[in-house]
């Protein structure tokens, strides 16, 4: 009777390890999967700025004469916890923007900025700091990113523009070679901005209007006041690990800043700046090696752990079936006097 009773046990233990199987990969482990209190993200970028329009004077300049300026950009995101709770974490993000011929700081380019993110699926997370109502993925994508298109949050155009997968690709980092990755195209299209770009004024009057242009027969009062519309386009191409959800690449992402109809102009939209950079190879590639170590933490809870409860189950039920199989009828079912 012993044998049969415990065989009976192993055989419901064997069985309730197999249930938790598809539970923990299904359902328990992706809850555990959260953005730490220790998060930091660090980027170091290098491009080129140009800008069309004396900032000074706000008049364009002639073609060919843009000024064009080199750029050392360096970045940090990090977990502010006493700000954060169990379900949200807030992240402070410092930029220095340089010159990179001279070393000088350009100021105004990129202010300190603070975003609130869901610990679990990363988005944002409007309402909880005031004055912070950003929706959709600002610093990275969620952790086990698809092959789909996101909504990326744009602070300037206070809306968010498409991120479209487009294919795999591999990347080598420190000490690590092919790592795979999910390749995304951002914007891609020209998006009328909720405020003007970093130097340009929010209203002209029309003899502002006049002194930019050079064109002193405009037809409007000097003392008219004008508000210009700004529009922007971006185009980047991300390299994003999927289990985590990080860009560990950027090598091509280009903000263009326009005004629209401006007078005095046939254009429809008039290019004021260009500001086109990307991820520093030394940058990308620790990057990479940094992110591989989140990685396997991600597969060994989404996999390892399922795996252990797999092969757990197969044993309690071999166990229990092959003590079922030696239990003796005597033993199993004994016979009364």
């Amino acid at each position: 009777m012993r044998r049969s009773r415990a065989a009976l046990a192993l055989m419901v233990l064997g069985c309730i390890a197999l249930a938790l199987v598809p539970a923990w990969r299904f359902g328990i482990g992706p809850l555990l999967i959260r953005l730490p209190d220790d998060l930091e993200v660090l980027g170091t970028y290098t491009g080129e700025m140009t800008v069309f329009a004396d900032q000074s004077t706000s008049s364009y300049y002639s073609p060919g004469r843009e000024v064009t300026t080199s750029l050392r950009i360096e970045s940090r995101d990090f977990a502010v916890p006493e700000l954060s709770d169990d379900d949200v974490l807030v992240l402070k993000e410092e930029v220095s923007v340089s010159d990179a011929s001279t070393g000088e700081e350009l100021e105004g380019l990129r202010p300190e900025t603070t975003y609130v993110l869901d610990r679990r699926t990363c988005e944002n997370v409007p309402g909880v700091i005031e004055g912070i109502d950003r929706r959709g993925y600002t610093v990275k994508l969620p952790m086990r990113a698809e092959k789909k298109v996101y909504a990326l949050w744009d602070d300037e155009l206070g809306a968010s523009i498409p991120c479209r997968y487009v294919r795999e690709a591999r990347l080598d980092g420190d000490g690590f070679r092919g790592l795979r990755v999910y390749v995304y195209e951002a914007g891609g299209s020209v998006e009328r901005m909720s405020k003007p770009p970093p130097g340009a004024p929010e209203t002209v009057t029309g003899k502002q209007a006049k002194a930019m242009t050079g064109n002193q027969n405009l037809p409007v009062a000097d003392n008219l006041v004008i508000r210009p519309e700004y529009y922007k386009r971006t185009d980047a191409v991300l390299y994003v690990e999927p289990s985590t959800g990080t860009t560990v690449h950027s090598p091509s992402h280009t903000y263009t800043y326009y005004v629209k109809n401006p007078m005095g102009s046939s254009e429809t939209f008039k290019k004021l700046a260009r500001v086109s950079y990307q991820k520093d190879p030394a940058s990308a590639a620790g990057d990479i090696s940094d992110t591989i170590r989140y990685a396997r933490l991600i597969r060994g809870d989404l996999q390892a752990v399922p795996l252990a409860f797999l092969l757990l189950g197969l044993a309690l039920l071999a166990a229990g079936i092959f003590l079922r199989l030696r239990t003796s009828p005597g033993e199993g079912h004994p016979r009364g006097v």
